[in-house]
């Protein structure tokens, strides 16, 4: 009973180290291969200071499309924020106990995270949009349409295919929010003992 008492508490403070955590770790990935580069596959990253990687080749191959890379990232330093935030809001979590307003507090906890994670794709989705679309008119190469990369998935741009996919940092931020849902359930588990929930931390 008593190891069982402890689980929400355990969840969320897992969830709170791996949430700080993400922010040392690359948050998205992106990489680029061509047919006629074989043994050459361009790689992307997000991190917690903006985009890094294969930055000057592939600022370098956008030039020829109209592509204007994107230096300035503040939206990255908004969900930094968040994620401080959200780190010390699960660190709380894992100490309001399981009564009401416990409850109530981790209930508001896991609502932010998932509002977080959704906005944030969101974000990202409409950054690939402005990137595939706003494009310079007077590029040297013009043969190719507008496109929208997709935040998970893959698409072709000319002879290259773009890849975008979650990396660690994101993996982290996941696996925290389902800790914190997993912690949120458990203490509405039917038939919990009473005194269970009044005693957990």
């Amino acid at each position: 009973m008593r190891s069982a008492r402890l689980q929400p508490s355990a969840a969320y403070l897992l969830a709170a180290v791996l949430t700080a955590a993400s922010l040392a770790a690359p948050l998205w990935g992106f990489s680029m291969s061509a047919p006629q580069y074989p043994d050459e596959t361009l790689h992307l990253r997000v991190v917690r200071t903006g985009i890094a990687g294969d930055v000057h080749e592939v600022e370098t191959l956008q030039h020829y499309i109209g592509v204007h890379f994107p230096t300035s990232l503040p939206e990255l330093r908004l969900a930094v924020r968040a994620i401080i935030g959200l780190s010390a809001l699960l660190a709380v979590a894992a100490f309001v106990g399981g009564r009401t307003p416990g409850r109530a507090f981790r209930a508001m906890t896991v609502a932010a995270f998932l509002a977080f994670l959704l906005g944030s794709a969101v974000a990202v989705q409409v950054r690939l949009y402005h990137v595939g679309h706003d494009r310079d008119p007077h590029a040297p190469i013009r043969a190719i349409h507008d496109f929208t990369p997709p935040i998970v998935g893959r698409v072709k741009v000319g002879n290259f295919t773009v890849w975008s996919f979650p990396h660690l940092g994101a993996a982290m931020l996941l696996t925290a929010a389902a800790l914190s849902i997993a912690g949120l359930r458990r203490n509405r588990q039917p038939g919990a003992p009473q005194h269970s929930l009044k005693a957990a931390a």
